[in-house]
């Protein structure tokens, strides 16, 4: 599993919420997404849309022009979800689509979903809501 996000409380707790169904490799920004994925393949990508040195779009379309077969695996967890965004979005053949703050259940399913698990032991209930989210990310990643 890929996660491409500048933000370190998210990949704290992306890491942690996954540790039990994958080994999880961290990039701080697109090229270093791009960088990862030129040397290993990933189960699923989640790739954020706003990051530095190359956000998501520009990892979309390198993905789109040079490794298609990767698109369906890919699934964007981003906080920058405007009506233009998910338009921008439909140009690309994706695993989905999720909104931060997200549900936990919600993410779980979606990337077993992109990785192409089977026998999922989802749901497990209502772990977490949105605005709890982010606190939790934060005091994960001070641990």
């Amino acid at each position: 599993m890929l996660v491409a996000d500048d933000n370190e409380a998210t990949c704290t707790l992306v890491r942690a919420l996954l540790r039990g169904d994958f080994i999880c490799d961290v990039a701080a920004d697109g090229q270093e997404a791009l960088e990862r994925l030129s040397g290993r393949e990933y189960a699923a990508i989640l790739l954020d849309l706003r990051m530095p040195v190359l956000d998501g779009y520009a990892v979309l379309d390198y993905l789109r022009e040079h490794r298609p077969d990767l698109m369906q695996r890919v699934l964007v967890v981003t906080a920058a979800l405007s009506a233009r965004e998910i338009q921008r979005l439909e140009g690309y053949d994706l695993c989905g689509v999720i909104a931060k703050p997200f549900e936990v259940d919600t993410m779980l399913a979606a990337v077993r979903q992109c990785a192409g698990v089977e026998g999922s032991s989802f749901p497990r209930g209502p772990l977490l809501a949105g605005g709890m989210i982010l606190l939790l990310a934060e005091m994960l990643r001070r641990v």
